[in-house]
Order: structure tokens, then sequence, then C-alpha cells
């Protein structure tokens, strides 16, 4: 018999002997029926209470608010109830974290006014707790088109995490967990012509202590038809007028696809993951800040490949290790981006015509591969009275496999794509990064109600050196509602392949001259959690070194100043989050955060694109049981500029989203979801970067920055079983 059946069996007894000796009581609760309505009533405020166990913290299970720094974790069901559809979409409800795209389309994020940059990587990405993180540009960025429907929960660090999960756990953690036994299929359709749909699929035989478990789902969609301005070649550059050539204003090519696979066997202790998650874009802005032609073709595209085999031993009851060995392939490509459009006939002043790019446009399709071997193991022991002890060892070598990149610029076929390599290679060939890591952490439960938690790990790169990274912590139980946290952590963020080897182009270029970079952080956190309400209070400071930057003035059609840098000055980003969440009835729930955040580098100017403020205030109404009506608000403070440019920090804005549920409609099982994204339309636009011309005067890439996506409507339609 479960533990809920017995807790609930007490319950009633309790009551019915408690009906039995008052009075009051039996003139209240007069029938069975009411009796029934009352133990639900309280079992729907246990409810309310239940502690979440996290792991991503510690690599132990604990209680998420009793964790040393700030975790969020996000639940799958309540996401779907928010209208909520992928990860990336979900993590700009975590406190402190912003959400934008670059030139190209690809989905940055910034924590604590820290991050995005020209493909950065400053977060770990996991799912299942495979890294998802690649070599080349760090980005991970396949997580983040993951549907919510394959999430059971979303587990995430604000700030510094390498102690535990080494190189890219700089600015925080995100670990994306799927579902597993249950089954479902689903349908998706939004205004957008955007069309997708998977489902998951759960077989055990639990007396053998053997699962199996495999979710599927794939999504397309031509793109919502954004309209950008003016770019950089309407503008015209070395006093060429291009506007006749320009694709600007046009709309935007935002047409994208997606795959996802992921399989898990378990057995026991032991455990065997495939995972295949696939995406592809269109290009956007443009990789040198051109508009390219609306062709509605999918040009980016990007493949996660892995399989990992882990293996729990249990030497005692305080004595566990966690043996893992896996191998993660990945290749990025881009199929004929358009650099520039094509420009031929172009009128001189003398009266003659100049083509400055072939008939088709100046074309490049570069391609990427990379293979990753790693081991590891995390000895777990309690053996020690009030010490929970950690010690981690992994070895992971990444190694560059096939590189090329065809173009149909070069001088001895021009207009022909020809591909090119070796010395003309886009990339430095045949680079391989080998790491070897170790750490220890200590749990030390000082009193039952005080707990530290001391943390060093020592990493090794065949390419970067040594480095050693700490971390402690502290949390006080003051008393059972009262939680007060206090954390110093540090982090290292290697420079990635692209930063380090790219050449022979004029949009980036490698700095084999880069260090990694440092942060230091500080935290003080307040938690006051009853059944009812759970309320949040973070401080925090943090002072960031060597930070890796693609230059703000960098202008990639003059080829000036492109080169990846360490910045010399010391960025420094401080500020507050808080959040809550509120239990307002059984059936009526309200949450939100509110951050800030000032990011500043040693002359006192904020950050390009950083914004001070941020705030998510969420309500979900349940009416009747198989009901739901969501309201999400979302505020983005205003962004602020480069030093240099002259023009207003770009707007705030404020988007609603609305999203209605009915469950076991028609047949049990079987969920209708519908929902409209930012209600009333509002404009939302990103920063586009400026550059410097040679006599230091600024110039805009896209004066009216990159417009982001209006209202947008979706239905989904999903049956479980």
């Amino acid at each position: 018999m479960g533990i809920y059946r017995i807790f609930k069996m007490f319950v009633v007894s309790a009551m019915i002997f408690c009906l039995h000796f008052s009075a009051y009581a039996k003139e209240q609760l007069k029938t069975k029926e009411a009796i029934e309505k009352a133990i639900e009533e309280e079992f729907k405020w246990l409810q309310a209470e239940a502690v979440v166990i996290t792991e991503i913290a510690t690599k132990t299970g604990m209680d998420a608010e009793l964790v040393p720094g700030m975790v969020t974790v996000l639940q799958g069901r309540e996401l779907e109830e928010k209208g909520i559809r992928t990860v990336y979409e979900a993590i700009s409800l975590v406190p402190g974290i912003n959400t934008y795209i670059n030139t190209i389309g690809d989905k940055q994020v910034s924590v604590r006014g820290f991050g995005g940059g020209f493909f950065s990587g400053n977060l770990k990405l996991m799912t299942d707790g495979i890294v998802m993180n690649d070599a080349l540009n760090a980005s991970g960025y396949a997580t983040y088109n993951i549907p919510v429907k394959q999430i059971d929960r979303i587990e995430i660090i604000r700030g510094p995490g390498s102690v535990i999960y080494g190189e890219y756990a700089y600015a925080g953690v995100i670990n994306v967990i799927t579902r597993k036994k249950e089954n479902h299929i689903y349908g998706y359709y939004d205004s957008n012509n955007g069309y997708g749909g998977g489902g998951n699929a759960s077989y055990a035989v639990p007396e053998k202590e053997f699962s199996l478990n495999l979710g599927l789902s794939g999504f397309k969609s031509d793109g919502p038809d954004v309209e950008a301005g003016k770019d950089r070649l309407y503008e015209g550059f070395f006093g060429l007028k291009l506007g006749d050539f320009s694709n600007a204003p046009g709309t935007v090519n935002e047409a994208q696809k997606d795959r996802f696979a992921n399989l898990i066997l378990k057995y026991k202790d032991f455990s065997l993951t495939g995972q295949y998650i696939s995406g592809g874009s269109g290009d956007y802005f443009g990789i040198i800040n051109v508009l390219p032609s609306d062709n509605k073709q999918i040009v980016i595209l990007y493949e996660h490949k892995a399989v990992e085999a882990a293996q729990r031993i249990n030497f005692s009851d305080s004595f566990k290790t966690d043996v893992r060995a896996g191998c993660r392939l990945y290749n990025y490509e881009i199929d004929r981006m358009e650099a520039l459009p094509p420009i031929t006939g172009l009128p001189l002043p003398d009266g003659s015509t100049m083509d400055i790019t072939p008939a088709d446009g100046s074309l490049l399709s570069p391609y990427y591969e990379e293979r990753e071997f790693y081991t590891g193991a995390d000895f777990i022991w309690k053996g020690i009275n009030r010490h929970t002890l950690l010690l981690g060892i992994k070895y992971s070598e990444t190694e560059m496999q096939d590189i090329w990149i065809d173009v149909n610029t070069s001088d001895e076929h021009p207009g022909e794509m020809v591909r090119l390599g070796s010395e003309n290679n886009w990339l430095v060939e045949n680079k391989k990064r080998s790491i070897f890591s170790a750490y220890l952490q200590d749990m030390i439960n000082i009193t039952d109600r005080f707990d530290i938690t001391l943390g060093l790990r020592y990493d090794n790169y065949n390419d970067m050196g040594d480095y050693l990274t700490p971390r402690a912590s502290a949390v006080w139980r003051l008393a059972d509602h009262h939680i007060f946290k206090a954390q110093y952590s540090e982090s290292i963020r290697p420079p990635c392949f692209i930063e380090l080897y790219s050449k022979e182009n004029s949009a980036f270029k490698g700095n084999q001259d880069l260090d990694s970079a440092h942060i230091r952080s500080y935290e003080l956190g307040y938690i006051y959690r009853n059944p009812k309400i759970t309320g949040r209070l973070t401080l925090f400071y943090s002072e960031l070194k060597d930070n890796i930057e693609y230059p703000k003035y960098a202008d990639s059609i003059g080829g000036y100043l492109i080169q990846y840098e360490n910045i010399k000055d010391t960025v420094k980003t401080k500020g507050f989050e808080l959040d809550f969440q509120h239990n307002i009835l059984n059936n009526l729930r309200l949450d939100g955060n509110l951050s800030f955040s000032d990011t500043e580098d040693e002359t006192g100017e904020p950050l390009n694109g950083a914004t001070d403020w941020l705030a998510n205030f969420g309500l979900i109404y349940k009416p009747a049981d198989d009901y739901s009506v969501s309201l999400q608000y979302r505020y983005v403070g205003k962004r602020h500029r480069t030093p240099d440019d002259t023009r207003d920090k770009l707007n705030a804005y404020n988007t609603v989203n609305l999203t209605a549920g009915i469950l076991n409609i028609f047949t049990k099982g079987l969920t209708l979801r519908a929902g409209v994204s930012n209600l009333f339309d509002a404009e939302i636009k990103y920063p586009a970067s400026v550059f410097k011309y040679e006599d230091g005067t600024i110039g805009y890439t896209y004066p009216d920055d990159f417009p982001g996506t209006g209202r947008e409507a979706w239905i989904q339609l999903s049956y479980d079983f």
C-alpha cells in the first residue's frame, strides 16, 4: 500500500474520531460528502507545500529551497498550463534571465545582465544530464527548441556552477529533464503556419526493474513574416549608393524546423540513453547584417547526437558510485547563405558599370563536425558523521572532424560554388581539446538547521592550461518558514573553437592568444515558505575578468577590428531578484518575479544590450477540475546602447499571453489547449550592432534594430493513454 493511501486513511480516521466527540463538527459535517470534501481540501493544502527535490546544485537529492545558491525548478505540467511551448520560452520566466536573438537568429540568453555576444556560450546546457554545449561556439542551441510537451521539469542554477559542471557553467546551468513513464501523442498548429507533433511511449516490467522510454517530436514553420527596416547595404558603403540592390526594408526569413528523439533504457542500476536533436532556421538579418532574400528556406542547420551509458554501484548504504561514459557528435552547416544579394551592373560616375558580386549574389556554405568521447565517475560518501562527500573525476576529448566551406567568390572560379579547405578553410583544422577534471565537495551539517558546503574543482586543458575554481556556501534555517543563504563561487569560461581558430572571412576572426574568462560571484538569499506562499529574495554581486567579446564596433564589411578579444576592464554586475508563488485559493495561483541588474565596465559604462529591469507575473485559474485559464505578463526594460551610440535606449516592452485548456474533452485523456502570445501585439525589438568607420564615426547595421514576433495564435490537441 502506498504512503499516500496510508496517510489518507490516517487523516480519514482522525477526522472521524474528532467528529465523534465534537458537537461543532457534527453540526458542520453531517454527511459523508461533506467529510470527503473536507479531506480533499486538506490534501490540496498538503500538496501545496510539497517539497521539490533537485540534484542540479550538489548532485545529491535535496529540497530545492535548501540547496547552496538559488535554484529554480520549472514544472512541465505548469508550463503547459501557462501556454509555454519550448525550453527557450520557459527560461524567460526565471528571475534575472532575458532572451533575445542576434543577426542570424541564434537564441541568446542573458543572466543577471550578462551574456549574449556573437557566438557566446555562458550557460551549461544539458538534457537528462547529457551536456549539449559544443566546442565550436559553446551554444547548445538544440536544447532551446525542445517542446514543453516532452519535458518533466527544467532545473536552473543562476550564477556560476563550474565547481561541479566545469566549462561553460559560467553564468548558470540548465538541465532539461524529459518525461518518462507516460504515454501520449499530440499535434500543434499556429497562425504563422507552424505545425508539429510528437509523443511519448513507455514500457516497464517492474518485477524485473526494467523500463524503456521513447520520446519523439517535430516542428516546422515558414516564420511569422516579420518586416525589417533598412539594413547596412541600403545605407551604402565605401561611398557607393546601393539601396536599389538591397532586400531591405523587407521580410525576414525566419523559417524553422526541429526534430527531437530521446530513448532511455533502464535495467536495475544501469541506464543507456540515446539522443537525437536537430534544428534548422532561416538566415534572419544576414551574417554580415545585410538582409538576405526571403525564400522561406532552411539555411542554418545543426545536429546533436549522443549516447551515454551509466551504472550506479551501491557499495553500502553510505557509499555509492555513479559511472558514466559516452560519445557526442555535433555538426553545424550553413546551406548557401546569401552574404550579399546580387549587386551587378552598378553604375559608376564615369558611365561604366561594375559587378560587386556574382549573378547569384555572394554565397557561402561552411560545414563543421566534431566528436567528443568522455568518461567520469561521482563517488558519494555519507560515512562521516554530518558530512556528505562528493568526489568526481571526468575526462573528455573533443576533436574536429570534417571541416570545409563552399563559396562562389573565389578568384579562380568566380560565380561557381567551389570547395575550399586547408589554408583557405574558414577554421584552422585538426584541433582538439582534452580536459581532465577532478572536484571535491563537502556538505557539512553543522546543526540540524545550519549547513555549509565547500567545493573545489581542478581542470587541466591541453590547450588552455590549469584552473582551480572554488565554492563556499551556507544555508541557515532560522525557523520553519525562514531560510537564509550565502554563497561565494567562481567559474571559468574557456574560449570556444570559433573564437580561437576562425579565419579567412570578414564576419569573425579567431584569436589564439585568448585567455579564459573568469567570474567571481557573491550571493545573499532569503526564502520565506509556508503552505500557501513561497517568496525569495536574492542579492548578487559579480566581477568578470578577461571576458571574451566580439568587438562592439566591429565592421564585418570593411574588415576592421573584427578579432575576438579579452576585455581588459573588469565588468561588474550587481542587483537583486525577487520572486514568489501564492496559492490564493485551491483553484487560483499567482506567481511572479522582479529583477534588477546594474552591469557596467570599469569606466561606468553599461554593457551593450543589457537591461536593468525584468518582470514576470502569471495567473492560473481553474474554475473546475478539467478547465484552466492562464494569463502571463512579461516586462523587459529599456536596453542600453554602446557608449558612442547617440540613439536613445532601446524601448521597453510589455507582452501578455492568454492560454485556456480543457482536459478530458469528449473522452478521458483528451486535452485541448489554445492560446494567444503577445495578445496586444506589442512592438518587440532587439538591439542591432553598430560599427565604426575608419574615421571613427558610428555606423548602424540596422538603424531600427531587429524586430521581434507580433501576435500569434496557436492550438494543441493531446491524448494521454
